[in-house]
């Protein structure tokens, strides 16, 4: 008798738990389908961007890439550094789109998202090694071929939003919500929580120190260049960027291919030998200017690893990409050689 009150007690336990579970998952469900683009963004950090992008009311300067120009831009620091040098273009609020891991046919993928809005005047877009020849993470599902019911079942799966979305809710996918819930105070460089923080409780990062412009000079790269022979791959790749340049022109926006600086320690780097002539063939192909700043010699102090910039690294790109969109602004957004 007391045994079978024990089992019933136990079991009626089991079926409130499970009972509860099945109302978590069904509020969870339906959560995530009336919040269905949050936690679609929140898969992929290029979705995020995207969407961060999308929060902003207004956005004249687009910076697009990888890591190296994400850590290495402030789209503030460039908007302050235009207001001082060039005050008669306006006030010109930016973007800064780049995410670890972007590839090339991330940018070529994610064109749609960017260049419909008509306030962008000129997108910045990286041309390294690692932007060029990454390979594409994919933001949506694979679609299985499999006719069998397993096939189908998974297929299925997809319909339901905690299935669909779930890469939203793991590791460092769940990290991106935040950024999402209040993207209109956020450049899109901050990828730590405190840079976040400092960002939305209006913090502004300071300019550079002593900058010196003739230290931060690039080699600029018209498309007057003269033609160069490449292999395959680099082609298909000149072709890729050059069609991007062309689509970005077409509405009106001012596209400009940027090699970022690296450390001299990377005396071998590809961007300082191997890719000078996929750099001249872009410009040519794309009839953009290439800024390159990889041959630019910089201090140690501007880098926390060979490629990636620091903080005062980062005051001091962002000011010398200022000073450079500046001078194609004011010519009217034509690139040298266009005038």
């Amino acid at each position: 008798m007391i045994q079978r009150l024990a089992d019933s007690g136990a079991a009626r336990r089991l079926a409130w738990f499970l009972a509860g579970v099945v109302v978590l998952l069904a509020a969870l469900e339906l959560f995530e389908r009336r919040h269905s683009a949050l936690f679609a963004a929140a898969t992929h950090r290029g979705l995020t961007k995207a969407a961060m992008f999308d929060g902003h009311d207004r956005v004249n300067v687009l910076f697009l890439g990888s890591s190296r120009t994400q850590d290495g831009v402030s789209p503030d620091l460039v908007t302050r550094v235009l207001q001082r040098v060039a005050p008669d273009l306006g006030d010109l609020p930016g973007f800064n789109a780049a995410f670890t891991g972007s590839s090339l046919g991330a940018l070529i993928a994610l064109a749609p998202r960017f260049d419909q809005r008509r306030d962008v005047r000129i997108a910045v877009i990286e041309l390294s090694e690692p932007q060029i020849f990454n390979e594409a993470a994919p933001w949506e599902p694979a679609q299985s071929a499999d006719a069998s019911l397993e096939g189908r079942l998974a297929v299925g799966l997809q319909h339901v939003a905690i299935v669909r979305y779930r890469k939203a809710l793991i590791g460092a996918n769940l990290g991106r919500l935040p950024s999402l819930l209040a993207p209109s105070s956020l450049g899109g460089w901050e990828t730590k929580g405190g840079e976040q923080l400092a960002s939305w409780m209006g913090k502004r990062e300071a300019f550079a120190t002593d900058f010196d412009s003739s230290r931060w000079r690039p080699e600029v790269i018209t498309a007057s260049t003269a033609p160069v022979t490449l292999d395959e791959s680099s082609g298909a790749a000149a072709d890729q960027l050059a069609q991007l340049s062309a689509r970005y022109r077409d509405r009106g926006i001012v596209p400009i291919f940027a090699v970022p600086p690296l450390s001299t320690s990377e005396r071998e780097a590809p961007e300082r030998h191997g890719l000078r002539a996929l750099f001249a063939e872009v410009a040519r192909r794309g009839q953009c200017e290439v800024w390159n700043f990889a041959p630019v010699e910089l201090p140690e102090a501007f880098f926390r690893d060979a490629s990636h910039l620091n903080r005062e690294g980062r005051a001091q790109f962002s000011e010398a990409l200022a000073q450079e969109i500046a001078r194609i602004l004011k010519a009217g957004g034509k690139p040298a050689g266009q005038r």
